[in-house]
């Protein structure tokens, strides 16, 4: 909140309002009076595995032993960053009358203190085990100096202990209130119809409390052994490992045997001699009575008794955390981002769940479509260990969502993503229908993203929610390339498509959405190749696509293709989701002059068969090569060049043809190293070899025996891998009288029936860059021939029309190379 100066002037917020700091030993942190520790519900469950528990214990145990040498010494475990909530709007469910005084709602560092508290639970419950057997639940004799102190210092150790894991209120049939709780399934109160305590961690802590504390000292005490309960919570099943663990390795350092990961508690003789390290760790030098005993204790019980105790006073005392209070939740998460160096971030879905839950009500949300949609989501997002994947997968989904939802680029940067979320969900809260409804889109782009563009596991692409039929082959085929070529900037608009399709309520509604959302992704398909066939980079290409979505900048008056537009209440025009509303805009955006200036076919074929595509994107070209081979054959008035011939001729623009690595992979016909036997005009230019005229779909497994081989050879093999039948790629192997690297059994096994290759292998004269830019020509007019028609394109062709050339624009960050890693089906020959 800006404060207002002597002139009425706003003041700005200085950086001590927004955070303070400080280092607080696990005493002082946990035994603050009134002190509750508070999970907001989307913190993780208690994921702690044994090594991090053993580090804990072994760190403790290392400091301890340094603490003999260097008294200043202390184990720091790092930082934890809460949010002081003065006014509790994070705690629910809540009796707002018996909440403690001072809430900390925890953004990081919950796994650690949950870990420190079982280890204090763990401590005090075996103290309380050794003491019995030593004092048997008596007063020691005053005469006894010694055990006296002893007895005193065991007596002050527990009711530290207990002070950090509880706080006993001072009426109230429940007055036990455990320091760490969770939100949704936990609630302080001093009354036993009110208070709940079903979180691993306080259901933990409050059912010892409970016991330690109504058992009277004279009576044995009872040896606490948590079990899982049935449908408990998750993460309580390895909470009570932890704890079992714990008590196993204190056990064992208590009766000095040795626990191979850990290292030896001090010996009690260093602790009678030396009255630094007992300053240190009591605050107090211990009597000398009891200190000369401690020098002569070996394995009896009041031995292990002391180095129980001698290990609860460090860990109190001497473990130290340094907390942070962060002034609200969006500047906590900002300082933990800044700060954090080991833990794993919360993704903004993990924050934003609590916000839904918040806002259909606790008690309702479980029976909520709302439950139902994030359930989903969380679905997908569960794929990903958590981690960098986890993150990115998170990340991505959210940007892939914003430009679906409001058309607005959001960034992958953590906070933004939080504040998006928050602002855009807080829009509807008026509206159980709008917030339903933006869920609904939120579950559907996860849907799409998780079934459509990346299958588990390499299953089968799927459309959630619609009929099986919806994924057709060219749907397939399209999503195949779009995805190997990294084009995630389409997955919005597809999901727009998608998600009108799944929602259509009449059957003739839903047939003509799932035509829409086929027509779209074929357009979208489309402009991505006539775009990038032209451009050396991405050409911004994702910024087009943008303009679509926010339905800025319309070439064609046409309103945005997101959900809602990114400003409420925005004029006319209204969102829209049409398929040939998008084909014109995106059609005109390619024409356009300011935008993808492709005015007429000369300037496509120009452009693009003057680009080294193979170096530009792969996927791109073997695309632009399966659609120009399509039911083509040889052309008898052009040895070498291929025609459009009948349907099913020779099919390969198909989803098994994209799949096809075998026989179609990517080849150059010059080598891309000068060899002999090749016109070394290919070699003046080191881009040549590379443009689409030299380049091939091919058998990969051949390559061995295509190699570099002079052209005059290679052409007799080209012949035989497109040959009909295996038979007849043998006779041509074998009237040849060449020898080849691979058998001509192997190289007929091979063939198959592939125009393409046949022509190459029917041509006479020698192969130059001439010839390769007629080939080009060509491949490229049988590819915008099988096309245009996806994007309603029809391209001048006249001999007048004006060759243009495409000013490649600077590229965007996020908009570079997507076909970085190179294609499973790209080769050199």
């Amino acid at each position: 909140m800006n404060l207002l100066n002597e002139k009425g002037q706003r003041v700005p917020t200085q950086a001590k309002e927004i955070f303070e700091a400080q280092s607080k030993s696990v005493r002082e942190l946990l035994s603050d009076n009134g002190l509750g520790l508070y999970l907001p519900p989307y913190q993780r469950p208690y994921g702690w595995g044994k090594d991090k528990v053993e580090k804990l214990l072994d760190d403790t145990l290392h400091g301890l032993k340094n603490l003999g040498k260097a008294p200043d010494s202390f184990t720091f475990l790092g930082t934890v960053i809460t949010i002081h909530d003065v006014n509790h709007v994070t705690v629910k469910p809540i009796v707002k009358s018996e909440v403690p005084s001072k809430v900390l709602t925890v953004i990081d560092g919950q796994q650690r203190l949950s870990s420190l508290l079982i280890l204090l639970v763990g401590l005090h419950n075996l103290i309380r085990q050794r003491a019995w057997k030593v004092f048997k639940g008596k007063t020691p004799d005053p005469t006894e100096s010694a055990r006296t102190h002893l007895y005193s210092e065991t007596s002050d150790i527990l009711q530290m202990l207990g002070a950090a894991f509880y706080e006993r209120k001072n009426f109230g049939t429940t007055p036990i209130y455990p320091r760490l709780i969770r939100a949704f399934v936990d609630q302080w109160a001093r009354d036993e119809k009110l208070k709940q305590y079903e979180s691993p961690i306080a259901n933990l802590i409050y059912q010892y409390s409970l016991l330690a504390d109504g058992e009277v000292a004279t009576s044995r005490p009872t040896d606490f052994r948590p079990t899982a309960r049935q449908n408990a919570g998750e993460g309580e099943g390895d909470l009570i490992k932890r704890f079992n663990e714990i008590r196993t390795g204190l056990t064992k350092l208590s009766q000095r045997k040795s626990v191979e990961e850990l290292e030896d508690l001090p010996p009690l003789a260093t602790l009678a001699t030396n009255i630094e390290f007992q300053r240190a760790l009591f605050n107090h030098e211990l009597d000398s009575d009891l200190c000369a005993w401690l020098g002569e204790l070996q394995d009896e019980p009041e031995a292990e008794l002391m180095r129980l105790v001698m290990f609860a006073a460090y860990g109190l005392n001497r473990i130290a955390l340094t907390v942070v209070q962060g002034k609200d939740e969006d500047y906590a998460f900002t300082i933990f981002e800044s700060l954090n160096t080991t833990g794993e971030p919360l993704t903004a879905f993990e924050t934003f769940l609590p916000r839904v839950v918040m806002a259909e009500k606790i008690q309702d949300y479980q029976d909520s479509d709302a439950h139902a949609y994030m359930k989903a989501v969380q679905g997908y997002l569960d794929r990903f260990d958590v981690g960098d994947k986890l993150q990115n997968a998170t990340r991505d989904l959210l940007v892939t969502f914003a430009l679906a939802e409001t058309g607005e680029k959001l960034s992958k940067r953590l906070p933004d993503q939080r504040v998006y979320m928050r602002d855009t969900f807080e829009r509807h809260k008026h509206s159980a229908d709008d917030r339903s409804a933006y869920l609904r889109h939120l579950r559907d782009t996860a849907a799409f993203v998780g079934n459509a563009w990346e299958p588990a596991n390499n299953s089968p692409r799927t459309l959630p929610g619609l009929e099986a039929t919806a994924m057709t082959d060219t749907v397939k085929l399209c999503l195949a390339f779009l995805n190997s070529l990294n084009h995630t900037i389409a997955i919005a608009p597809l999901v727009r498509f998608y998600s009108e399709a799944v929602h259509a309520d009449e059957e003739e509604a839903r047939e003509k959405r799932i035509a829409e959302f086929e027509k779209a992704i074929k357009a979208i398909t489309a402009f991505t190749v006539f775009w990038r066939a032209t451009r050396r980079g991405t050409g911004n290409i994702d910024s087009q696509y943008r303009a679509v979505m926010a339905g800025v900048d319309s070439v064609t008056g046409i309103g945005p293709l997101a959900r809602q537009w990114a400003v409420p209440g925005a004029s006319k025009p209204a969102p829209i989701v049409d398929a040939e509303a998008l084909k014109k805009e995106l059609a005109a955006r390619l024409s356009h002059p300011k935008h993808g200036a492709i005015p007429n076919l000369p300037s496509f074929l120009a452009d693009a068969s003057a680009l080294p595509l193979y170096k530009i994107a792969r996927p791109l070209t073997r695309f632009i090569l399966l659609a120009a081979y399509h039911d083509t054959i040889e052309d008898p008035g052009n040895p070498g060049l291929i025609i459009q011939g009948k349907a099913g001729v020779a099919s390969c623009f198909t989803a098994d043809g994209w799949a096809d690595e075998t026989h179609l992979t990517v080849e150059h016909i010059a080598p891309q190293q000068e060899t002999k036997g090749w016109d070394k005009e290919f070699y003046g230019e080191k881009e040549t070899v590379h443009k689409l005229g030299n380049l091939v779909l091919a058998p990969g497994a051949a390559n061995a025996s295509l190699s570099s081989r002079p052209w005059t050879e290679k052409k007799v093999l080209y012949a035989a891998l497109g040959a009909p039948t295996a038979e007849d790629a043998k006779s041509i192997l074998t009237s040849s009288g060449l020898t080849f690297a691979q058998s001509t059994e192997d190289l007929a096994a091979l063939s198959r029936y592939l125009p393409h290759l046949r022509a190459l292998g029917q041509r006479e004269g020698e192969l130059n860059p001439a010839f390769m830019d007629q080939r080009a020509d060509v491949l490229l007019r049988l590819a915008y021939t099988r096309l245009k028609g996806w994007l309603g394109l029809e391209l001048s062709d006249s001999g007048s029309d004006p060759v243009v050339k495409v000013d490649d624009v600077e590229i965007e960050n996020d908009e570079l190379d997507e076909s970085g890693a190179a294609d499973a089906s790209v080769g050199t020959a």
